[in-house]
């Protein structure tokens, strides 16, 4: 036996499981292809799902009466198409055409029911049609898919009816399309307390991310974008959540896995508000950080909603330098081929690549009752392997398809494991890893964008500045202290958790949450201060004022003193930059020259190197007035002068004295000629004797 073989016999043995296990569905499970037919059919197996030359065809189908009255003569009838569907519109004709266009059939098989089929009653069928019968051309070219109905009857009449496909394959000599299932694994809106409690509930058994891990984990050929921040918080939580967190880690090994950028930022919205710095920011912070116990790739944005983004949008990905960007899922229905899912892009930065989900595959994948009303697994898997075939059949070279769900996509266990099973076993289908689809060369299809597209439920522009703003002021102002990294710890995750597209299920709670982290964001800008300046009087030309720096900040700063006269009476001179250790304070003098008499109002505050401000402005007043200085100058003065004048008047008025008078005269008649310095007098020569 072939592997392929043994690979299609264990298909078909987990389908007819998967058919017994949806024998029995709710009553709200589907609803009828026609309204006006009171019985609803739904196939729960086609086996084998593809069949080939030689191999009987067994339907089984449960019908369930959703009339008033009774179905007297119940039976069910399988009708075959032996006309091949050419195209993906044909295919949707067929499943959508309820009870017309049956002519082109017969009832190949009838099985009748034993007893009457009550109101809200139900039963299960099976219809067969052996080999010899199906009647389908058996050359290597009319491999495809052929419509097939199973019909509910009343006696003869039709009473209730579901179409889907039957896969016909005369030769395992087909083309392949490669189809990539990439997944979105995002968690819910964080920021808050309560966010934590939704974290748990939906990791825990029964939630959304419970069940997609479950889905992930079961196929290693899906890949997995995972926001860097869901692990982080769930790792950080409860100990559900940390279970959960490692559980995934080390399932995730196994697959190719893509690190979005931190909080899975809404780049439309800082898109309209001109701020791909946060998304930059985003991007720099998950290449930092990565995914702790994962190898993964990075590069790639995912953008929020479900419809084209605007060239605003799209742009970001060449503003911030990702490799390509994730549009939601569309499908072009006029085309004569299906394109592939990666295109070119002209944004006003530059080209992008741009991935496009296929959007009927995509919702079989994730809602099949969107596509068919009333589907089930087996016409699921039967709907979606006739659009691949039709696919693999338009053209020479089959495209290379991606499949890829919303972020609140709540996965259906059952239809996702049923259709990933038949895509790694259909011949004409090949499951490509995410990473063949992101290292392909640069497509040649191209696409346009709308000018500018925006959703009611993005951030606001100004919640988006108001975030980036708080954030570029909190880095300026750690760039005065010694360790800067220590006063931003956690503020880019901070100012991201708002911006999260999660976020767009509760604007209001976002919108508070703005609010909440600009407040938190400002508070580490509020460290340095400086201490009340009482007013001040200047009575000197130049002094010196003491002004004391206060820093309440866990780390040492180096600010600059700014301290500004509003009139030129009084002038500052240069200060040096001020060193405050953390937790202290320092005095600083100024300088200041006092110009003319004048009361001049000044401001005090502390700021960067660029003159950015990091503290409150101080204010007081100066009472300038230099004049006094100068006049008790001259007052001095005057006095000085005045005392050497009347001493010298003294001193001539007493030296006019009888007493003074008689030794002048004396004196008169002393020698005029002094000593040698440090000798002795000369000799004195007596006087002539008179001659007698």
């Amino acid at each position: 036996m072939s592997g392929r073989s043994l690979r299609r016999r264990v298909l078909c043995a987990a389908l007819a499981l998967v058919g017994a296990l949806a024998a029995a569905p709710p009553a709200t499970a589907a609803t009828t292809a026609d309204p006006d037919l009171p019985v609803t059919v739904q196939i729960t197996e086609v086996s084998p799902s593809v069949l080939r030359p030689g191999e009987d065809l067994l339907v089984r189908a449960t019908l369930r009466n959703d009339g008033d009255a009774a179905i007297e003569e119940p039976a069910a009838a399988l009708r075959l198409s032996r006309f091949r569907v050419f195209s993906r519109a044909d295919v949707d004709a067929w499943a959508s055409a309820g009870t017309s266009g049956l002519s082109r059939t017969r009832r190949d098989t009838t099985v009748p029911v034993a007893a009457p089929l009550l109101p809200g009653a139900s039963v299960s069928v099976e219809l067969e049609i052996p080999a010899a019968s199906i009647g389908l051309l058996k050359g290597a070219d009319t491999w495809g898919p052929r419509g097939l109905v199973v019909e509910a009857l009343d006696g003869s009449s039709r009473v209730g009816l579901q179409r889907t496909f039957l896969l016909w394959l005369t030769t395992d000599d087909v083309p392949q399309t490669d189809v990539t299932v990439l997944v979105p694994m995002v968690g819910p809106p964080s920021g808050t307390d309560a966010d934590l409690a939704e974290l748990e509930e939906q990791t825990g058994t029964g939630g959304r991310l419970h069940d997609l891990a479950t889905v992930v984990a079961a196929d290693g050929d899906v890949g997995v974008a995972v926001d860097p921040a869901l692990l982080d918080a769930a790792a950080a939580g409860s100990p559900s959540t940390r279970a959960w967190a490692a559980d995934l880690t080390s399932r995730l090994r196994a697959h190719d896995v893509v690190a979005l950028p931190w909080s899975d930022p809404d780049i439309a919205a800082a898109a309209h508000a001109q701020h791909p710095d946060l998304v930059q920011l985003a991007v720099e912070h998950t290449a930092q950080t990565g995914i702790p116990g994962l190898t993964a790739s990075s590069g790639l944005l995912w953008a929020p909603g479900t419809e084209t983004p605007d060239e605003a949008t799209a742009g970001v990905t060449a503003q911030v330098g990702a490799d390509a960007i994730v549009f939601p899922p569309s499908t072009e229905t006029d085309a004569k081929t299906t394109p592939g899912a990666a295109v070119r892009v002209q944004t006003g930065p530059g080209v992008i690549t741009a991935f496009r989900p296929d959007a009927t595959l995509t919702t079989l994948l994730t809602v099949p009752e969107d596509v068919e009303p009333g589907a089930t697994t087996t016409t699921t898997v039967q709907r979606a392997l006739a659009e691949l075939a039709v696919i693999t059949r338009e053209g020479d070279e089959p495209p290379h398809l991606l499949l890829a769900p919303g972020r609140a996509w709540e996965p259906d266990t059952q239809n996702v494991s049923a259709l990933l099973a038949a895509f790694g076993s259909t011949p004409w289908v090949r499951l490509a890893p995410v990473s063949s689809l992101l290292d392909a060369a640069q497509p040649e299809a191209r696409t346009t964008l709308p000018s500018r597209t925006t959703d009611p439920d993005e951030l606001s522009v100004s919640g988006v500045r108001a975030l980036a703003d708080a954030r570029a002021h909190a880095v300026a102002f750690a760039q005065v202290t010694s360790d800067p990294a220590t006063l931003l710890e956690g503020v880019d995750t901070e100012v991201l958790a708002p911006l999260s597209v999660a976020w767009r299920v509760d604007p209001a709670g976002r919108d508070e949450l703005v609010t909440s982290v600009v407040t938190d964001v400002g508070e580490r800008t509020t460290g340095l201060s400086i201490a009340p300046v009482s007013d001040y009087r200047v009575i000197a030309a130049s002094s010196t004022l003491s002004i004391v720096v206060q820093n309440a900040l866990a780390v040492p700063a180096t600010v600059l003193l700014d301290v500004t006269p509003r009139t030129a009476c009084l002038e500052v001179g240069e200060i040096p930059e001020v060193q405050v250790e953390a937790q202290s304070e320092t005095s600083v003098r100024v300088p200041l020259s006092a110009r003319a008499n004048c009361s001049v109002a000044v401001t005090a505050r502390l700021t960067a190197p660029d003159g950015m401000a990091v503290s409150p402005t101080v204010r007081f007043t100066a009472q300038v007035a230099p004049t006094i200085e100068s006049i008790g100058t001259i007052v001095v003065g005057v006095l000085l002068a005045l005392g050497l004048v009347l001493g010298i008047i003294r001193t001539v008025r007493r030296g006019q004295s009888g007493r003074r008078g008689a030794r002048t005269e004396a004196e008169a008649d002393a020698p005029t000629s002094l000593p040698v310095l440090g000798g002795v007098a000369p000799e004195e020569t007596p006087p002539a004797e008179e001659p007698r």
